[in-house]
């Protein structure tokens, strides 16, 4: 049986009184996994947006100057 490497979280770290501890690998479940997805899914639809805007403007700019070149 395989699972997948993002299902597992380590754990292992500094605590507040600064001494490291090893954790036990713990196994998050797919719903878990879900809602964690989908706290980010707002940001990244902005960002997706914001990138996208920004290609279609560069695109835009391009042909605009192309097609001004063309006409002199």
């Amino acid at each position: 049986m395989l699972i997948s490497i993002d299902v597992i979280r380590y754990g292992a770290g500094y605590d507040a009184a600064g001494h490291w501890h090893e954790a036990k690998a713990d196994y998050v479940s797919p719903q878990e996994q879900e809602e964690e997805r989908a706290i980010m899914a707002p940001a990244r639809g902005a960002i997706c947006g914001l990138l996208l805007s920004g290609v279609i403007w560069v695109g835009l700019v391009a042909a605009v100057r192309g097609v001004l070149t063309l006409i002199r």
